[in-house]
């Protein structure tokens, strides 16, 4: 028997991480643009505005969190399309583990930073970090149950069941 990735993991997790793309390239772009355009609330708790030109929205001092975030969102989705799903490869399916775990990490030090040292909420961000958790949450599901693929024994009990059938 051979296991493999369940159906639904595709469909499940490319959506996930294209929109995690697709948000963490728009904060990249607003980041270099224009911080201030972010459509989001700037007074309160949620201030978007706060939060990605804080100094904490720099990793290393000169790295765009945002940029960081969307680097890593381009290869996770290319380890969430169904090709790398159905590859037989361990190393592929190590790789996606680790990605979901390093991304979920990330986000749980992301949050800490926004929630403590900015003391401010980005709904951008947000959506990120919900979109990060939810594909984590799918890759660990598909990664603790897989499907099992029985092909090889299928045939054999087929011709079992059939010879059975035709004696009755």
């Amino acid at each position: 028997m051979v296991e493999r990735a369940p159906r639904w993991a595709p469909l499940v997790t490319l959506p996930l991480a294209l929109l995690g793309l697709g948000l963490s390239a728009y904060l990249t772009y607003v980041h270099y643009a224009e911080p201030r355009a972010l459509s989001c609330p700037d007074t309160g708790v949620v201030n978007c505005t706060k939060v990605t030109t804080s100094p904490e929205s720099m990793l290393f001092g000169f790295f765009p969190v945002a940029l960081a975030g969307a680097l890593f969102f381009l290869g996770i989705t290319a380890l969430m399309l169904p090709v790398a799903w159905r590859a037989t490869s361990r190393a592929i399916s190590w790789l996606r583990l680790g990605g979901a775990v390093t991304g979920v990490g990330m986000v749980c030090y992301l949050v800490y930073v926004e929630a403590i040292e900015v003391k401010a909420l980005c709904l951008y961000c947000t959506g990120v970090h919900v979109i990060m958790f939810a594909l984590f949450v799918a890759v660990l599901a598909a990664w603790l149950f897989p499907s099992v693929d029985d092909a090889d024994e299928q045939p054999s009990v087929r011709r079992r069941g059939r010879v059975g059938a035709a004696r009755r």
